[in-house]
């Protein structure tokens, strides 16, 4: 995990790993089957260093839970770079989501709806979280901070007219892109907000149901 955190799972091969814990590369494969396995078992440690969302208001709960994906993402942002729609999860990460389901679960909820209420959480951190990862990654691979980039990109605000573009240059003069909010806060609050809007809601308009093939 030492090597992804710095350099990126691209950095990250069997050999260099073998070479790391003294082994022969040969000898690794003894333990773990390939690249694909050791990455399943990193991503399963790194849930292993989050705390299990607590019993309590579910709001409270899902907050939680959604600080601690945040933090274990800015930890090991290699994480967002690998795909996770076929990735089975370990045995930590199970037990994470197990105790959010826990605290929906209160709320008397269908068993579709509880999913579907800590999958829209776990999907907004993970947006953020490719956000994040993708500067990380660009700044590793450059030395130049997203800061710095933007800086640096004076032809852009050219282009800011009223005429053409009215609104991005009222709010460009007024320093709406010098302050912006923090992206996470903003939506992680904008998220709950409108889960409890759901939850309080007397009558729920029916949800369009996904298909799995």
């Amino acid at each position: 995990m030492k090597v992804a955190d710095a350099e990126g799972v691209d950095a990250l091969t069997m050999r260099r790993i073998a070479e790391m814990l003294g082994f022969t590369t040969m000898s690794l494969y003894r333990h773990v089957p390939g690249k694909s396995e050791l990455l399943d078992l990193m991503v399963d440690a790194a849930w292993g260093e989050t705390e299990h969302t607590p019993k309590g208001p579910w709001r409270d709960g899902l907050e939680f839970f959604a600080r601690q994906m945040w933090a274990m993402y800015r930890a090991h942002p290699w994480m967002l770079q690998l795909t996770t729609s076929r990735r089975m999860p370990g045995p930590q990460a199970m037990t994470r989501l197990d105790a959010a389901f826990a605290v929906v679960s209160e709320l008397g909820l269908a068993p579709e709806e509880i999913v579907a209420v800590v999958t829209a959480v776990s999907h907004f951190v993970d947006g953020v979280g490719r956000t994040m990862a993708d500067r990380v990654k660009a700044e590793r691979e450059t030395g130049v901070s997203d800061e710095e980039w933007w800086s640096t990109t004076d032809s852009l605000w050219e282009h800011f007219t009223p005429d053409r573009l009215p609104m991005m240059t009222h709010i460009w003069n007024t320093g709406g892109f010098e302050r912006p909010l923090d992206e996470f806060e903003f939506g992680l609050a904008r998220v709950l907000d409108g889960l409890v809007a759901f939850v309080e809601a007397e009558e729920r308009p029916a949800v369009r149901r996904s298909t799995c093939l």
